[in-house]
Parts: C-alpha cells; sequence; structure tokens
C-alpha cells in the first residue's frame, strides 16, 4: 500500500510585517486554491478570510515599528487546503473560537469561521506561534489527492467485480498504523465528506487519535486482507462511563455479507473489556441498515435527531431525490446490569420517558419523580455551547440552572439562529429536580423533545431538547425540508410526527427594564457565559 509523502504540493512565501503586503499573500493563497479546484466565489472567500486574519496578526504580535517577517504556506491535502500562518510575534492567550476573547489578538480572528472550516492556534514555544487555516473541497477531494501525490488511484471496475465466496467472508481486528490512509480513502470512496468526525479524513489524525487512546478504530477485513469496512470507539466527552460508536462504513460491493454486524459485535465487546457501562451509537436514517444492526446487537432507541444531517451529505449510492435533511436514531445498550436511578421528569414527557427506558431495560426502570415545589435555581448559569460545522449543528450542554438561565438561553438561541446554525440541541441532567419546571421554559422558546442519553452526562442520565432552525422565509431558504425519515424499530416510530414549527421571529430577548410573567426562574438581565460565541 502506498503511503503519502510527509507534504504534497507544498508552497511557502514570506512577508515582512506589513499590511501592505497582506493583499500579495491573499492573492497567492486564492491561486493556489485555484489550482487545487476551488471555484471563483471560494476562492475569493478564502481571500478575504486570509488578509483578515493576517492584518489581526500584524496588529496583534508586533509593534508599529517593529521588523519582522511571516510565513504564509499552502498545502494541498486530503480534505483540500491547508495555510499555515507562521511568526515569531507575542504569543496566543488561551484562543478558542467560541471560547470567549481571551487571548484573541482582534475580533476579526473570531469571524475566520465564516470563511474557513476548521481553524486551530498553537503557541510553538522558542519557534513562536501558527495559526492553521483549512477549507474543505467538497468534490472529489481525496481522489484529486490522490492522483496530485502520485498515490495508487482508484480502479472503476473494483466497485463492479464480482466478489469470490472465499473473499466474501470478512474478520475484525484493530487497524494498523499503516492502514489509516486506506481508511480515508474507504471512508471517502463510500460516503464522500459524510462525518462531523472529519478527523476520518486525515490519515495522520486517526493515527494519533489511536495511539493515544482516544479512539480505537476496527477493521473488518477479507481473507484477501483487503479492507472491507471501519468502525471506532470513541470515549463520551460528556460522561468517560459511556463509548460512542462511530465512523462506520462498509465498502459496496462487500455489504450485505455481515461485516458491519462483525464490527459492531467486535466493539461492544470491547467497550466492555475496557469498563464501560454503556455504549451508543448514532444511525443515519437514509437507510434501515445500521439500525437494524444495532437493534441485533441489543442497542435499543432514546432519541432521535430530525433533520441533523445536512442535504449536502453524499451518501454514495444512497440518494434521495429531492435532497432532505436527514435524521439520526440514537441507540443505547448497557454493558452491565443498571442501578435504578431517580429522574425528575418533565409531566408532559413522564410517559415516553417511561417506555424508553421499559424498551431499555425493563428490570430496572428509574423512578420518575415529581420535584418539590418550593426549588428554586439560585447562582450563575453554567453551560458548554459545541458548534459542529459539518453539520451546521449547535449543542448547548447546562451544567448549572443559574437564576438567568432560560435569559441565556434564550440570548443564546437567538445568537445562534442569526447565525445560521440549522439545529440546535440543548442538554439538560435529569438528575436535577430543576430540569421537570424548566423544560416546559424551553419548549416555550421552540425547542422540542428529542430523547435521552442514558449515562450522557457525568450527572446520570441526559435529557435532549431539540430546535430546528430550518424553516426560513421564501427570501432566505435553508434548502430542501426534511423528509419523513424511515424508522425501523416499531419503538421510534410512534415519534416521527411534525415537529412543532420554529416561529417566524427569532427568540425574543427580555426587556432588561420590565420582569418577565415569571421572574423566579428568570431575572431580569443575562450574563454573559464564558463559553458564549
Amino acid at each position: 500500500m502506498s503511503i503519502p509523502p510527509a507534504s504534497c504540493e507544498l508552497s511557502r512565501l514570506t512577508i515582512p510585517s506589513d499590511s501592505r503586503y497582506v493583499g500579495v499573500a491573499a492573492r497567492y493563497a486564492a491561486e493556489v486554491a485555484r489550482l487545487i479546484g476551488f471555484d471563483e466565489r471560494i476562492q475569493d472567500q478564502i481571500s478575504q478570510g486570509l488578509q483578515l486574519a493576517l492584518s489581526a496578526l500584524i496588529q496583534y504580535s508586533f509593534e508599529p515599528e517593529e521588523r519582522a517577517v511571516l510565513d504564509v504556506s499552502c498545502e494541498r491535502i486530503p480534505a483540500g487546503l491547508k495555510i499555515v500562518l507562521r511568526d515569531k510575534g507575542l504569543p496566543f492567550g488561551t484562543m478558542e473560537p467560541g471560547q470567549g476573547d481571551a487571548g484573541v489578538p482582534d475580533s476579526r480572528i473570531l469571524h475566520l469561521r465564516d470563511h474557513f472550516d476548521e481553524i486551530f492556534f498553537n503557541n510553538l514555544g522558542p519557534e513562536g506561534k501558527e495559526v492553521i487555516l483549512i477549507k474543505h473541497l467538497r468534490d472529489n477531494a481525496l481522489a484529486d489527492y490522490e492522483a496530485a501525490c502520485r498515490l495508487e488511484p482508484p480502479n472503476p471496475a473494483e466497485a463492479s467485480r464480482p466478489i469470490s465466496q472465499a473473499a466474501a467472508g470478512c474478520t475484525v481486528r484493530p487497524m494498523e498504523p499503516s492502514e489509516a490512509l486506506e481508511v480515508s480513502k474507504t471512508v471517502y470512496r463510500t460516503y464522500g465528506y459524510s462525518y462531523a468526525h472529519d478527523y476520518i479524513y486525515y490519515p495522520e489524525k486517526i493515527i494519533a487519535l489511536n495511539a493515544s487512546g482516544e479512539i480505537h478504530s476496527a477493521l473488518a477485513v477479507t481473507e484477501a486482507n483487503e479492507i472491507a469496512g471501519h468502525c471506532a470507539l470513541s470515549r463520551w466527552s460528556d460522561n468517560p462511563l459511556i463509548a460512542e460508536m462511530g465512523q462506520g462504513v462498509v465498502v459496496p460491493k462487500l455489504r450485505s455479507q455481515g461485516c458491519f454486524a462483525k464490527l459492531t459485535e467486535y466493539l461492544i465487546g470491547t467497550a466492555r473489556s475496557m469498563g464501560f457501562a454503556g455504549i451508543f451509537g448514532a444511525a443515519v436514517t437514509v437507510h434501515p441498515f445500521s439500525q437494524k444492526t444495532a437493534l441485533q446487537q441489543g442497542l435499543r432507541d432514546c432519541a432521535l435527531f430530525l433533520c441533523l444531517v445536512p442535504p449536502t451529505v453524499d451518501f454514495k449510492g444512497l440518494k434521495t431525490e429531492p435532497p432532505a435533511r436527514g435524521s439520526m436514531l440514537v441507540q443505547f445498550k448497557y454493558l452491565g446490569k443498571p442501578q435504578a436511578a431517580k429522574v425528575y421528569a418533565p409531566a408532559q414527557h413522564a410517559d415516553m420517558l417511561r417506555a424508553i427506558y421499559a424498551n431499555l431495560d425493563a428490570a430496572s426502570i428509574p423512578q420518575i419523580c415529581t420535584p418539590p415545589a418550593d426549588v428554586t435555581n439560585e447562582g450563575e448559569s453554567e453551560y458548554k455551547i459545541n458548534l459542529i460545522r459539518s453539520l451546521n449543528f449547535a449543542r448547548i450542554r447546562v451544567d448549572r440552572y443559574g437564576r438567568n438561565i432560560v435569559a441565556d438561553i434564550r440570548l443564546k438561541l437567538r445568537a445562534l439562529c442569526l447565525q445560521r446554525w440549522d439545529v440546535i440541541h440543548l442538554v439538560l441532567h435529569l438528575s436535577d429536580p430543576m430540569t421537570a419546571p424548566l423544560c416546559r421554559r424551553f419548549e416555550e422558546l421552540g425547542f422540542f423533545f428529542a430523547g435521552i442519553l442514558p449515562l450522557g452526562l457525568a450527572s446520570g442520565d441526559a435529557l435532549i431538547l431539540q430546535y430546528l432552525n430550518t424553516f426560513r422565509s421564501a427570501t432566505a431558504p435553508s434548502g430542501p425540508p426534511a423528509a419523513s425519515p424511515p424508522i425501523w424499530s416499531p419503538m421510534s416510530r410512534p415519534a416521527i410526527r411534525t415537529p412543532p414549527r420554529s416561529k417566524p421571529g427569532l427568540p425574543r430577548i427580555p426587556n432588561p427594564d420590565k420582569p418577565e410573567p415569571d421572574s423566579k426562574f428568570e431575572a431580569r438581565n443575562s450574563k454573559q457565559n464564558q463559553t458564549a460565541i
């Protein structure tokens, strides 16, 4: 198997720390983008974004009269174009897009995500610092990368060539580092850029994540040692007691051979041997295969995420006409005996929660409790916002209900809607008595029930609400409406109903000079959370 060179089509431009040279560097990057295959619109987007970044970087890093240089390098990568800006000026503070403004050299930096798909800020010690900007090339990027880097090109006849019975079976084993490139190629050729965890398109990232133990990649291989499929196990970031199965793919010519079932069974066994309390996966509803496999392996439905997959996702060989936003069915399995717990279910969802818990494990249904009448939420709210650009998806996890929590969430929801994030989830902890009364307040903002994730938070089970920002006026369409998702499990079919339509206007901002109707749960002013975008 061919291994790619360390750098493919790498070029570098060195400019003085003078704002007059910003346009020169931008034209250089735009021309590289053209050579790679980006259209004129994206070339302009890259040029404008780079001018934004360089202007802010020069202003932040150097004194007005200081003489220094910056390196601007452009490299072709499997996903598209990587631009690296390096200098030996003032180091960064703590700085990540969406994490407040601590250490940000210029507010313009926070708008770079309008121009690039991935942004990284790294301090390099004595070597200075760097900003990495990545723009994805959506069509045929990996195939073009292979040709440009003189890798072994795909054989168009391979997919249609009949396979022998001897090669049809598959076995499952851990991935070897030398196979990472083939995994990226397999995922791309089968599904295009379909996954939110886009590390799968970077062989070096797959190797590093497996080496660190953050993920465990498993391969299904034929007797001829040909890769038939891939799936990965990763520790869930909100609670390390459970694991997520993802990046599951089987090459088209080897489907219906039981490879995906073997991958799922192998990873369940791996998760159990590693001491995880549970395992879950999110199956796309564009086809029933992954849903059926999970059900056969003992996973059970617990949540339905509507419209989460954008219509631009290319499920090769599984086209929808017309393209529509796709949904995902979340399925969970306890790997040990669940301890019956106490949850504070909102009254309007109590029956559905009992049904979900009974379906997961009929012998260990938690106690559905009514919160005390005098329960209150005091102090400051704590929450975290995660943004996934590839899905145009935002996730708000509430860690603590403060006195301003409803006003805070209203403000964040309004900001996310204005920035045109299509789907927004709100994650609440069911072990907190305040979840029951506050759930209805959040639903008044336009959120509606999605389901639960058992052990989804460090505090216990997570209640998940969803908001669809996909119903816009004719002057600002967001793409085709969602199609009714095909659900295989009888458990989830009753949940397929028309979701509450997002209100025509954006969530209202409270008037600081006028009390809200229920000041018990919502103060007049909203505190800006440190994780605000």
